[in-house]
């Protein structure tokens, strides 16, 4: 499912002679291709945004390791947007705070600092893929303090 659409964007970016673009698929479709062949059958939906993720997360963290060179940044920061349009929308802290509050409620477990392990549990696995950790660590941690 994602091969056949990256197939076609990485096609459309040699016709438009967009390299970074082209670049960045050829990595998405290389990293598809290998986790393929490792599981041996095709890739679930939830696989292919996990490939997609980690190559993001790469991305990130050669963008911190490249302070002070802001040409190496600029490139960086464009092929993290061009992966970030290959996930699904993110959810905002309003919507993570919401989302935490609901799921919390109806697992039953109280906001309290003792039980942070059990939030977090129940939170990343309902979570997983719509918000980012850290944000969601970030508003679980505020929820506890109030």
């Amino acid at each position: 499912m994602y091969t056949n659409r990256l197939r076609a964007d990485k096609m459309a970016a040699l016709k438009e002679k967009d390299t970074v673009k082209n670049k960045v698929i050829t990595m998405l479709i290389s990293g598809l291709t290998y986790k393929h062949k490792e599981l041996g059958r095709d890739c679930t939906e939830d696989e292919c945004l996990d490939v997609i993720r980690k190559e993001l997360k790469q991305i990130r963290e050669a963008i911190d390791m490249a302070k002070g060179r802001e040409d190496a940044i600029a490139e960086l920061n464009v092929e993290a947007a061009i992966l970030e349009s290959y996930l699904p929308k993110q959810m905002d802290s309003e919507e993570v705070a919401a989302a935490v509050k609901a799921i919390v409620e109806q697992a039953g477990v109280e906001l309290t600092v003792k039980n942070k392990g059990q939030v977090m549990k129940a939170v990343m696995a309902e979570l997983k893929g719509k918000a980012d950790g850290k944000l969601i660590g970030t508003v679980v941690d505020s929820l506890l303090s109030e």
